[in-house]
């Protein structure tokens, strides 16, 4: 599941009140006792928002820094908002077939980010048997 997301949460955080006003488009939105994955209640609310669909590690970067200078303002306006706890970029990208994997985070976005008050995550996935990476 290679691509960027932005995942925001919080116990008491009113994802609606707070989308009321936003510029943002969420893929996704969850609220403080919906039923989530394996019938299991969401004990806070939240949203997701792609960043990236790139499959690539460098293309997800290179996206996400966009993405968070474009939104500046309103990653703010996010981070700032009553009841948001934790703010994530997501990069999932490949495993490759090595004895040891190391990936690059530039300054640029660690800085964008850290700023924004926001986390880095990555999630490493197996690659498919077509693929290459």
């Amino acid at each position: 599941m290679p691509g960027c997301v932005l995942r925001v949460s919080g116990a008491e955080f009113d994802v609606d009140a707070f989308l009321a006003h936003s510029t943002l488009l969420p893929y996704r939105v969850h609220r403080k006792g919906d039923l989530g994955h394996r019938s299991r209640r969401f004990t806070n609310s939240g949203l997701s928002l792609d960043v990236s669909s790139a499959d690539a590690l460098a293309a997800e970067i290179t996206d996400a820094i966009t993405f968070l200078s474009e939104h500046e303002a309103e990653l703010q306006r996010l981070r700032d908002f009553h009841g948001v706890t934790n703010i994530c970029l997501d990069f999932g990208h490949y495993l490759r077939d090595v004895a040891a994997q190391f990936d690059y985070l530039p300054p640029d976005l660690l800085f964008r980010a850290g700023s924004l008050g926001i986390g880095i995550e990555l999630s490493l996935y197996a690659a498919s048997s077509e693929s290459t990476r």
